[in-house]
């Protein structure tokens, strides 16, 4: 007997081609995310070499490939002067009266483009003269290949950066520089766009392997860069430079720095409209003045270290960044010191040590007390009885 043919499900044979074909889509999906994740995968056994700084200070890297950073300022405060010197510093010829910055490290071959928001041509024309004149090319009377600055005023932010990309594709830049980036977008306290700006910006110097430098004005009155777009700025930039005011002298530090913080300096401008530096002025010094008045004067000469930085804050308007700072240079000077948590005047003389004394069994004896007015002296005296007692609290 034949045997009997067997029957064809066709329900079956779809089921499988279903999940035959279902089983290849997610099998696509996988490596299509591999295909995304895989540039950026961080490989230890790759060989990696350090960025070069494009320019540092005192040897301190500030700018290197592939970041961003921010120079903030009070307006007026000299920023466009400040970035000019960076930049001119470090693309200078060397010659015997050059007027460059001896603490900038030299890179010749750096290919700068300059975009200026805010101010007219005939202003950034200046700006163009400074640099000729820093790096020697103005003696020459030739036009510096190196350099491409592009006046922007008129246009409105996309415009700017529909500019700022044609110039990154066509001239392929080592060194951007954007003074006035606020000018970039529309509101600087808008969350989402300035966090978009930012976030741009970042994109853009990793795929042109290039740095990029952003002048911004601070909030009037403090330190903290201006908005939304200053604050992502913080976060994010491979340094952040401050400049301020003393006088006719401006003084440079470094805000925030992810490598080692180069130390403060001062520069002026001189009779030729050039940008030199001198020496830190007296006044720059009344910031370590502060720390000790208001240890003093708020908290008797000792306090723990963070109460002291919330109270530099509230009374000096500053950052808590710029607190920190502060009393961190005023432990180095010397001024004050830290023990534990606590910090102290230095100069003043710590309270002697409180040893536990066993009761004894004995009948008390009766002591003469004080005048009052000699007990309110004691206290009066000892402003740090009760502060200096907090070495001891673990907390």
């Amino acid at each position: 007997m034949a045997n009997p043919v067997p029957k064809f499900n066709i329900d079956a044979l779809e089921r499988d081609v279903e999940a035959l074909v279902s089983q290849g889509v997610k099998d696509l999906e996988i490596e299509l995310r591999k295909e995304r994740l895989d540039p950026y995968r961080v490989d230890i056994t790759k060989p990696y070499v350090e960025a070069e700084p494009m320019i540092a200070i005192d040897g301190c890297c500030l700018c290197s490939a592939g970041n961003i950073s921010a120079i903030v300022g009070e307006s007026k405060s000299k920023k466009t002067f400040l970035t000019t010197a960076l930049v001119a510093s470090a693309i200078a010829y060397k010659r015997k009266d050059s007027k460059a910055f001896k603490n900038i490290s030299n890179n010749i071959t750096l290919n700068v483009l300059w975009l200026d928001t805010e101010q007219g041509e005939g202003h950034v024309r200046k700006v163009i003269d400074r640099i000729n004149t820093i790096t020697g090319i103005k003696k020459v009377g030739i036009e510096d290949s190196r350099l491409n600055v592009y006046a922007l005023r008129e246009l409105a932010p996309a415009e700017r950066r529909t500019l700022l990309l044609d110039a990154l594709y066509t001239l392929r830049p080592n060194l951007v520089v954007i003074d006035g980036i606020a000018d970039m977008q529309r509101d600087t306290n808008d969350l989402r766009e300035s966090e978009a700006l930012v976030g741009e910006l970042m994109a853009l110097s990793t795929q042109f392997n290039c740095h990029i430098i952003c002048v911004l004005h601070t909030n009037p009155g403090t330190d903290k860069a201006r908005g939304h777009t200053g604050s992502a700025l913080q976060r994010k930039a491979e340094s952040v430079l401050y400049v301020h005011r003393v006088d006719d002298i401006s003084v440079v530090e470094p805000q925030f720095c992810r490598n080692e913080p180069f130390e403060r300096f001062a520069f002026m401008v001189d009779e030729d409209g050039l940008p030199q530096l001198c020496d830190l002025p007296v006044q720059s010094s009344d910031a370590n003045s502060v720390v000790v008045d208001t240890l003093q004067t708020h908290f008797g000469g000792s306090v723990e270290r963070k109460v002291l930085t919330n109270k530099i804050v509230e009374l000096q308007g500053v950052s808590h960044d710029t607190a920190r700072m502060r009393i961190g240079r005023a432990i180095k000077s010397g001024l004050i010191e830290q023990h534990n948590n606590i910090v102290r005047i230095a100069s003043a003389p710590a309270l002697p040590q409180q040893t536990a004394v066993t009761p004894q069994p004995t009948a008390p004896t009766p002591q003469p007390t004080a005048p009052e007015s000699q007990t309110m002296l004691y206290y009066a005296d000892c402003p740090r009885v009760f502060t200096d007692m907090e070495d001891e609290v673990p907390f």
